[in-house]
């Protein structure tokens, strides 16, 4: 996709769409996000430039950096699921992530990031059913919006900082 293809797919803000050049090149347009402290936008772009797979290790990626002492000591099924279906990616792991987020007890960005491997690719529809695909980039809403609650539900007031972290891990990902 181009730059202009994956910004109006993660849509945007009006602001960040009026940074967009005709000649931007993905990496140039997302450093130009960050510098304008448009983070929000960054995320959703970069989410949506990777694929679903990517996505879910930078989402981890971010939990293991970002997420708050309290987290990071909790069993987290979901975020578990997800480390499962990125180790062995199948139908099988990939329900395993959507039971888990079902199961949650506990608001979590990592039950968004279970949906997110639930809807990246494959039939939602139970078994035995008609297959039904998810709706297109569904996997990176729930990833960006995984990212942005990682971001700001610990240390609210690091935002930028932690933004600008999140999106490091994120080119890392994109680079793997």
């Amino acid at each position: 996709m181009t730059t202009k293809e994956i910004s109006e797919t993660a849509i945007l803000t009006a602001r960040a769409h009026e940074l967009l050049h005709e000649d931007s090149t993905p990496a140039v347009f997302l450093e130009t996000l960050e510098k304008q402290e448009l983070f929000d936008d960054a995320v959703r772009f970069l989410a949506h430039k990777l694929s679903a797979e990517a996505g879910v290790k930078w989402a981890l990626a971010c939990f293991r950096e970002l997420e708050s002492p309290e987290q990071k000591a909790r069993k987290d099924e979901s975020k578990e699921a997800a480390e499962n279906w990125t180790l062995a990616p199948s139908d099988t792991t990939r329900w395993a992530a959507r039971d888990a987020a079902d199961r949650s007890t506990v608001t979590s960005p990592a039950n968004l990031l279970a949906m997110g491997v639930f809807m990246s690719g494959g039939s939602i529809a139970p078994p035995q059913s008609p297959e039904i695909q998810p709706p297109p980039y569904t996997a990176q809403k729930m990833i960006s919006g995984c990212i942005t609650a990682t971001v700001l539900t610990y240390q609210p007031e690091n935002a930028a900082k932690r933004y600008k972290r999140a999106l490091e891990l994120g080119r890392e990902a994109d680079r793997s």
